[in-house]
């Protein structure tokens, strides 16, 4: 029987760039080329999906792998990674991860060695090798152009947040510690940077000309009842009409996720995760001013008892 290898994927790489690109990313681009994508794990063509601002279902890739393509593999291993350690600091960590932050506003393709922009063979910079395969631990490290990859690092593998991690501005170097969950029933002052993070509210954000303001589900309490949210103000005076399409829209199906999963009782939520400075007069209030530092991922977030 033949065996069929397409599959969706939530990335692929740009080849003319090399960076690896979040299908969300697709929001943001005017006119996608449909040729220009492919696999990250055996290079075969990846075409764009869903990426319309009226499609109901999320961005995605999709690819007819070569046979011994180890993509997709990954969901497999993220199904592990949540319940259990999959890596040490002895051994490394068996697939390619996000391990720094880096922002630039007009990229150029350079060799600046491992964990750089530049373009590599798509086995190198593919899917996760369980078996070792003589990569070193410092070749699965990469940069990460947004903060979403590094989001959806953190979601996927609770058990291995001791990973390295550099993000501006932000003084720790692990997972664990550059990630921290806004306080669930209490204001409290945050005075060092960190990826924030906490559920989204099913309320509707607020649209201005000037910002985008979204309700989170913490804050001051009176009871259980929620009387001071904390709330992410998105300055975007100056953004393109494409940009404020692609976190709209992320948001917006995040949000509807939500709804429609409470009836099924799980964990998942809508978490919004943010790089952002809190107001100085009003500590219900975070700004964020740049697209690549907010994103909205519809996940469980796991943290162990050890």
């Amino acid at each position: 029987m033949e065996i069929d290898y397409r599959t969706q994927m939530e990335s692929a790489i740009d080849k003319v760039t090399g960076e690896i690109i979040d299908a969300e990313q697709l929001w943001l681009i005017e006119n996608v080329d449909k040729e220009r994508y492919i696999c990250r794990g055996c290079g075969a063509k990846a075409v764009p999906a869903s990426y319309q601002p009226e499609n109901v279902v999320r961005p995605y890739f999709r690819s007819t792998h070569n046979a011994d393509c180890d993509v997709s593999g990954e969901a497999k291993l993220a199904a592990r990674g949540r319940l259990e350690k999959l890596g040490s600091k002895l051994t490394g960590f068996p697939a390619p991860y996000p391990s720094k932050l880096v922002l630039v506003d007009d990229r150029v393709v350079v060799d600046d060695g491992p964990g750089g922009e530049h373009p590599l063979p798509p086995r190198t910079r593919g899917g996760p090798r369980v078996d070792g395969g003589g990569t070193t631990d410092v070749q699965r490290k990469r940069s990460a152009g947004t903060i979403r990859p590094i989001c959806r690092t953190f979601i996927n593998y609770p058990y291995d947040r001791y990973l390295d991690l550099s993000v501006p501005g932000v003084e720790t170097k692990t997972y664990a510690q550059v990630f921290k969950k806004l306080k669930w029933d209490e204001l409290l002052s945050y005075p060092d940077q960190r990826i924030f993070y906490a559920a989204m509210r099913w309320s509707p954000p607020l649209r201005t000309d000037d910002y985008f303001e979204v309700s989170l589900d913490g804050g001051g309490r009176e009871g259980k009842k929620l009387i001071q949210p904390y709330r992410i103000r998105i300055a975007w005076t100056a953004w393109s009409k494409s940009k404020r399409t692609y976190v709209c829209n992320e948001l917006e199906v995040a949000r509807k996720d939500a709804i429609a999963e409470a009836e099924k009782k799980t964990n998942k939520k809508a978490y919004l995760f943010f790089l952002g400075q809190q107001d100085h007069g009003d500590l219900t209030l975070f700004h964020v001013t740049d697209h690549r530092l907010i994103c909205c991922l519809f996940d469980e977030v796991i943290w162990p008892k050890f």
